[in-house]
């Protein structure tokens, strides 16, 4: 059976030293060590590896950590600014450990952020495969089909776009312009492009959970850290596995 080759940089990423391309950087640099030697390879057999150094400090497992932010409207989901735009890392304290986020909301959108320090976790809750479900509350403008829920079941093509899994409640409460949407893939813009093409327009688009993770009563600009031992049965509860990157 053929050893299993992993990519050095996305371990060191794992571990929250630095991203990829900075990894790769002191991987070329030779400021990495595998089992006390300098090794400038960016793969290696996961077998081989006893012990990583970044710049001779032991790279160990990072204790995975989630915060649920409250995103405001006015923040892009990333870390780099354009023109006049602010990133939602604006809003987290400089003493956070190195955190990445789970999947994106538009700048326009608000709600339920996730942000955690296992880069691992947030790619098993971002992939499709997992039907990770996340959950919407939508203002819109426009006659809303009564039908909507049903013309949305199943497989259907939006531009070009193939969706999958999208279910549609409404109204969610007395006000006739609100519904609930639910997704598991979260494509770029999908509700958006969905309602459009009911001739819908978003006045509002709020997420509410992301799997097992909750809103509840979080202010708006504010961001709560789980609980531990709460999170370990939250990760369970979706079959992730919380396990060290190469020991």
């Amino acid at each position: 059976m053929t050893n299993k080759l992993i990519r050095l940089s996305k371990l060191i990423s794992h571990a929250g030293v630095c991203s990829r391309k900075n990894a790769e950087f002191l991987i070329k640099n030779g400021d990495v060590k595998i089992n006390n030697k300098i090794f400038k390879e960016f793969f290696i057999e996961k077998s081989l590896i006893k012990s990583i150094k970044v710049k001779d400090k032991l790279l160990s497992k990072i204790e995975t950590r989630v915060w649920i932010l409250n995103k405001p409207v006015g923040y892009v989901s990333s870390n780099k600014e354009q023109f006049s735009q602010k990133s939602l890392f604006r809003l987290i304290p400089k003493d956070l450990p190195r955190v990445v986020s789970v999947g994106r909301l538009d700048i326009q959108s608000e709600g339920l952020l996730l942000l955690t320090t296992n880069p691992k976790l947030s790619s098993y809750l971002e992939d499709p495969n997992n039907k990770i479900e996340r959950k919407y509350i939508v203002k819109v403008s426009g006659k809303i089909p009564k039908n909507l829920g049903k013309l949305v079941n199943g497989q259907f093509f939006v531009n070009g776009i193939l969706y999958n899994g999208v279910k549609i409640k409404l109204p969610v409460c007395r006000e006739k312009d609100m519904i609930e949407v639910e997704l598991t893939e979260g494509k770029n813009r999908e509700i958006r492009n969905i309602l459009d093409y009911f001739d819908l327009k978003v006045q509002k688009l709020k997420r509410i959970s992301f799997g097992p993770f909750k809103l509840n009563g979080i202010d708006i600009g504010k961001f709560v850290e789980t609980e531990i031992n709460l999170l370990k049965k939250l990760l369970n509860s979706i079959g992730f596995m919380d396990e060290n990157n190469f020991r």
